[in-house]
């Protein structure tokens, strides 16, 4: 089993590793670069038959989670190649098409599951889902050849499912031969403590108790965590969690129990008429 950094070794985002095993390949994310002003053809990593279709040993393209700078360039890919994406992941992608261009309707996809290996062609693939700012994030374990590869994706250990980061630690991957691990704090001082999201919401609920009128925030609306840690400050302080369309929609997609659910009375959905015409006028939803 042979690898090719093709970007993301010396910059943040635009990850694409390239992994080749009995003549056979797949690409380990296909992002957009974050920096550089790059057009598609000048960002796209030259990978035989990846825009036109015509290299049948190219087998796949694994999204390790839904960040642009890690799924930015696949709307590029030839259709004929399958997607590999969490269920989760895909549905958010989905649903934000309709509001702008961080979204994604892959053509050929496949889902796949945390800690079901599946394989594709010689490779034996191990997801692991993530705690992360991206929903329905992984990491992912390659294996083909007797040899075995972690690429980590983006991980961190301080969002609301720090037990998977734990369970990674105590029952993950034992002794790959090569691990690719997302750097980005690498250099931050070991003494420094990561806030958690814990953290954060006390702290937004100390702000909004300080605050006599309404309050305003500003984030991603696919930071589902950042989410979820705005509406538990927002229910201790008995105030109403008002969000946009977008972030209704994208909740409402994902459809999941332990979110909030943008048709209940704790969460508020803010349309103006204008956007509510633009609705009606498009046949949208």
């Amino acid at each position: 089993m042979r690898l090719r950094i093709h970007r993301g070794a010396t910059e943040i985002g635009g990850n694409c590793i390239e992994v080749e095993a009995s003549g056979q390949s797949i690409l380990l994310d296909l992002g957009a670069p974050l920096m550089g002003n790059l057009s598609p053809n000048e960002a796209l990593p030259p990978v035989n038959g990846l825009t036109d279709g015509t290299n049948p040993k190219l087998l796949g393209i694994i999204i390790s989670h839904p960040h642009a700078d890690h799924y930015g360039l696949t709307s590029f890919a030839h259709p004929s190649i399958p997607i590999y994406i969490g269920r989760e992941a895909d549905r958010l992608l989905r649903a934000a098409m309709a509001f702008g261009p961080f979204g994604a309707a892959f053509p050929n996809v496949v889902h796949y599951g945390h800690r079901k290996p599946f394989q594709i062609g010689p490779f034996k693939l191990t997801p692991y889902l993530n705690d992360h700012s991206a929903f329905d994030a992984y990491s992912v374990l390659v294996e083909a050849d007797g040899r075995s590869l972690f690429y980590s994706g983006d991980i961190r250990g301080h969002g609301w499912k720090t037990r998977l980061f734990d369970q990674l630690l105590a029952t993950g991957p034992k002794n790959p031969d090569v691990m690719l691990l997302e750097g980005t704090t690498l250099g931050r001082d070991e003494k420094e403590r990561s806030e958690t999201e814990a953290d954060l919401a006390g702290r937004f609920a100390e702000s909004i108790s300080a605050t006599s009128g309404i309050v305003l925030t500003t984030l991603s609306g696919q930071n589902i965590d950042r989410l979820v840690t705005i509406y538990k400050a927002t229910k201790a302080t008995r105030r109403n969690f008002v969000v946009d369309l977008y972030v209704a929609h994208l909740l409402r997609a994902l459809g999941r129990k332990s979110l909030p659910d943008p048709t209940s009375g704790a969460l508020r959905v803010f349309l103006p008429r204008r956007n509510k015409m633009k609705i009606v006028r498009d046949k949208a939803f």
